[in-house]
């Protein structure tokens, strides 16, 4: 990755403003730090000097504790597709809560649910409710282990599928495990299909997101995704898409969009409509290892899984992420992403932006090569992000952007000027010679 150098004192600079903002978000870290580590309880989300800490969310908009005021463009890991407190899901929750928050038995808040999910996703004949993203992926990997009676899967270097072991491998250059897990890189169409001819015998899944959003926002060649399903077919594995992040591209997820058919596939982050919750999909035929009158069924279990709470949250929530809403936060995003080229252009800086639908990576540089930069997307960026900040703008400190359907408006045209102004702060900190 070639990045725009800047001035040694450029961090420091940027630090002294972001502490003078947000010194009751300073102190509350000193005390997380006593109890949690670093003061988080999850990896991704962290910066230097240290993150702001929230109060309250209304709308497209997080609070921190001393008021400041943040267009909010991750929304909890795209996990709040209508931003922060959504009226009707408050409203459904409210009366839900009264009623109780999970039961060992079945709900018809659960049945109803069940129901759209799968008159919505076109891959979906059954389903099983998760508590995760995370946990839909490992279930996911379970049952196409038991379906096919193989051991292995096969998935991109870098793809982040949840912190499932197996999953991680090939993050942080963590090796192939040999009949267990095979890597290929993403979009290199020739070496999935080399593996799949290598370890095809051996193989139950190929397990793929359709755009890969964790460390480097990285889009898929044309035809890609189509090739190596037909070439998971083709030996006999199981064809696994992970849409947790990218169920928001169309009203039928992105195997609507890219004309896929998964045999299963894996939800999380906004399906549960602001509350945890994962679900698996897929043909009665695979999932049917999960039937408690097979001889041998494949045992899941959970207490919270497909709880009233999250149900309830989740239908109203997607019930109202219609495909009109889907094109105007595409459309938002557009301009969004014109907005930021051109102010760019204007200050001379390097910028790439990478994404589809309303999510993107934004990038101050002139070249991307994915293995320079997995979960480091350079020093430039990175500032970008605190500046960002500074300007009443949250977005992912490797440069990622996630637009919810609060993001409109007031809230929009905030996020336009904060980010361009964020764009001069930087281009103000950069030395004579770029790297």
């Amino acid at each position: 990755m070639s990045s725009l150098a800047l001035r040694a004192d450029a961090r420091a600079t940027l630090e002294e403003t972001y502490r003078r903002r947000t010194p009751r978000s300073a102190e509350a870290m000193v005390q997380a730090r006593r109890y949690m580590v670093r003061g988080i309880t999850r990896g991704w989300g962290y910066h230097r000097p240290y993150p702001i800490v929230g109060a309250r969310g209304e709308g497209a908009e997080l609070i921190d504790l001393d008021g400041n005021r943040y267009v909010d463009l991750v929304n909890n890991g795209l996990s709040l597709i209508h931003g922060h407190a959504y009226g009707p899901v408050v409203e459904a929750l409210g009366a839900a809560l009264k009623r109780g928050s999970g039961w060992l038995v079945p709900s018809q808040e659960q049945i109803a649910f069940a129901r759209m999910l799968c008159e919505r996703i076109a891959a979906f004949e059954r389903l099983r409710f998760t508590n995760s993203g995370t946990e839909s992926g490992m279930l996911a990997v379970k049952i196409a282990r038991t379906h096919t009676g193989r051991p292995a899967v096969l998935k991109a270097i870098d793809g982040f599928h949840g912190s499932f072991d197996d999953l991680e491998v090939g993050l942080y250059e963590r090796p192939e495990i040999p009949g267990r897990v095979y890597l290929a890189p993403f979009g290199d169409a020739e070496a999935f299909e080399a593996k799949l001819t290598e370890h095809g015998s051996e193989i139950a899944a190929v397990v793929l997101e359709p755009l890969m959003f964790s460390g480097l926002v990285t889009t898929a060649p044309p035809g890609f995704l189509r090739r190596v399903q037909e070439a998971a077919h083709a030996a006999g594995a199981l064809f696994v898409l992970d849409d947790c992040l990218m169920l928001r591209l169309a009203h039928g997820g992105s195997a609507e969009l890219y004309g896929l058919e998964a045999d299963l596939t894996f939800l999380g982050k906004f399906i549960g409509g602001g509350l945890p919750m994962g679900v698996v999909g897929g043909s009665a035929e695979v999932m049917e290892v999960l039937d408690p009158h097979r001889e041998e069924p494949l045992y899941h279990g959970g207490s919270f899984n497909g709880n009233l709470l999250s149900c309830v949250a989740g239908r109203v929530s997607l019930e109202h992420f219609t495909a009109e809403t889907i094109a105007a936060m595409d459309a938002r995003a557009a301009g969004l992403r014109d907005a930021l080229r051109a102010e760019a252009e204007a200050l001379e800086l390097p910028l790439m932006t990478v994404g589809a639908g309303s999510v993107m990576g934004v990038y101050l540089t002139d070249s991307l090569a994915r293995h320079d930069s997995i979960f480091s997307a350079g020093e430039a960026t990175q500032l970008l992000h605190l500046a960002a900040l500074n300007h009443g703008v949250l977005m992912g400190p490797g440069g990622e952007i996630a637009l919810s359907s609060a993001t409109a408006g007031a809230a929009l045209d905030r996020a336009h000027e904060g980010l361009l102004r964020a764009l001069a702060d930087v281009a103000r900190l950069r030395s004579e010679q770029t790297s």
